[in-house]
């Protein structure tokens, strides 16, 4: 049992779908809501969350009272009540008053809680009705991460038809764990196939909002105007003018903005697109990641440094401004060859896995990048790729940051993100000393599997060295023979 509170929605869960479930009031976390999502989404038609409460009386018996009086409003969405008390009372008498309305005593509960917490609880729920009730003897979070794990008890007929499955049990299992990171992953994993559904919700309620800002941005102009007009009488005939200019462009806003084509192929685009990671929404702005592979960079260059032998000098760090600590491998002149020519040539071995931030300004149509942004941070999956070398040390997308801003302004949405895309996988070896050199330090100083061989593999750096080698000299023993 975790204490930890689950403050936010799991990701992919965004906070635009919970705020049309019905959750139970005075919820203490998001952890009873998200359990309903997984477990209960696929099992009932048109799914609209759990309702109840979560409350506390002095005593025992006021918290069943007040129960009683409430559960009659069950409606066609299961409701789970949620009550902690100080001073205990009567089992009988509790128990006799929960039959009377209908209600069936899940003693295991009970016993459960008595034997591993020495705490006294009574768990209930309805025979026809989707209604339960918890009654415990303290306040402590555990308790509740540790109770609602007990849904498909408490609610027999919502699992009637389709029973507990390995993956729900999964789920319930983490309940028990001392962290809620074993929960919040199982949740990930359960909520998986909506992804999708849940990514289009947030990308229109985006676009709704966009449009609304500037419908109300146009009326507060309207409105501004017209103070002008009545403030002003010597400038009387130009501010009507204005007014009037004003109030045609708001109606052709009302009348124009709505979520067209454009749009709607933006929505569809980033809900399938598997390169784009960690989307967030933020007024008219629009942050994602990029995981992708470095797939442009000038071979003719490379061809120039394999030639003069220099890149190969072990010296990664441009004037000393990047610390960088080579794996004791790599710092042999002709394992760092090796390895290099293997990513680098026109027929590579291996290619690096590769990452980019972006933000797209969608009002002001322009992008920004943030040099310091923590990709492991942002998702566990960027432990195994490498930053942009160019995003990282200068925080700029040089000649793609023109390209992006113009399609902004015409309305390329997906065109924009393509761009993005594409920024990311590009690597400019001209760049040596600023951005080349350190972003080679940076790929022989990492222990993590940053490289793909073309059969799809992924490898350390040490493990493509390694294979490399030996694949050398298999091919030197079949000349041989």
């Amino acid at each position: 049992m975790f204490r930890e509170y689950i403050n936010n929605p799991i990701d992919p869960i965004p906070v635009e779908y919970v705020n049309k479930l019905k959750r139970i009031s005075n919820e203490p976390d998001y952890s009873l809501t998200c359990l309903g999502i997984a477990l209960l989404k696929h099992r009932i038609e048109d799914y609209q969350g759990i309702d109840g409460v979560y409350n506390s009386f002095t005593t025992e018996r006021d918290c069943v009272a007040n129960f009683i009086e409430d559960y009659k409003d069950v409606d066609s969405y299961p409701r789970f009540c949620y009550y902690a008390y100080s001073v205990k009372s009567d089992d009988n008498e509790i128990k006799t008053k929960l039959t009377e309305h209908g209600f069936e005593i899940k003693e295991s509960i009970g016993a459960l809680l008595k034997d591993k917490a020495d705490t006294k609880c009574i768990a209930a729920y309805h025979k026809t009705m989707n209604c339960a009730a918890i009654f415990i003897n303290s306040k402590d979070i555990r308790f509740y991460h540790m109770l609602i794990s007990f849904l498909s008890l408490l609610f027999p007929n919502l699992f009637a038809e389709k029973p507990l499955e390995e993956r729900d049990y999964n789920i319930i299992k983490a309940l028990s764990k001392t962290s809620k990171n074993a929960f919040t992953d199982k949740i990930r994993e359960a909520v998986e196939p909506y992804a999708m559904e849940f990514r289009r919700m947030m990308l229109c309620s985006l676009m709704k909002r966009m449009h609304e800002v500037k419908i109300v941005r146009a009326q507060g102009d309207v409105d501004s105007q017209r103070n002008v007009v009545r403030d002003l009488s010597n400038r009387y005939a130009q501010a009507m003018k204005q007014l009037k200019d004003l109030i045609v462009i708001f109606e052709g806003m009302k009348a124009t903005e709505s979520y067209d084509q454009a749009e709607e192929d933006l929505v569809e685009y980033l809900a399938t697109n598997k390169l784009i990671h960690n989307l967030n929404i933020d007024n008219n702005k629009l942050t994602f990641t990029v995981a992708t592979l470095l797939n442009n960079y000038n071979e003719n260059a490379w061809s120039t440094f394999d030639d003069r032998g220099y890149i190969y000098d072990g010296n990664y760090t441009n004037d000393g401004r990047h610390t960088i600590n080579l794996l004791d491998v790599f710092k042999k002149r002709e394992n760092r060859k090796i390895l290099l020519n293997n990513i680098f040539s026109a027929a590579p071995e291996f290619v690096v896995k590769i990452a980019g931030n972006y933000c797209l300004n969608f009002e002001e149509c322009r992008i920004t990048t943030n040099r310091n942004f923590d990709y492991n941070l942002a998702d566990p999956l960027y432990h195994s790729y490498m930053p942009n070398p160019h995003l990282k040390i200068f925080g700029c997308l040089g000649g793609y940051e023109t390209r992006v801003n113009k399609a902004l302004q015409e309305r390329n949405y997906i065109g924009a993100i393509e761009m993005c895309c594409a920024s990311a996988g590009s690597v400019d070896l001209d760049e040596t000393e600023q951005t080349f050199r350190p972003f080679i330090g940076w790929l022989m100083s990492s222990r993590e599997k940053v490289l793909k061989r073309k059969d799809g593999n992924d490898m350390t750096p040490e493990e493509a060295l390694l294979y490399l080698i030996d694949k050398e000299k298999t091919n030197e023993t079949d000349t041989n023979d």
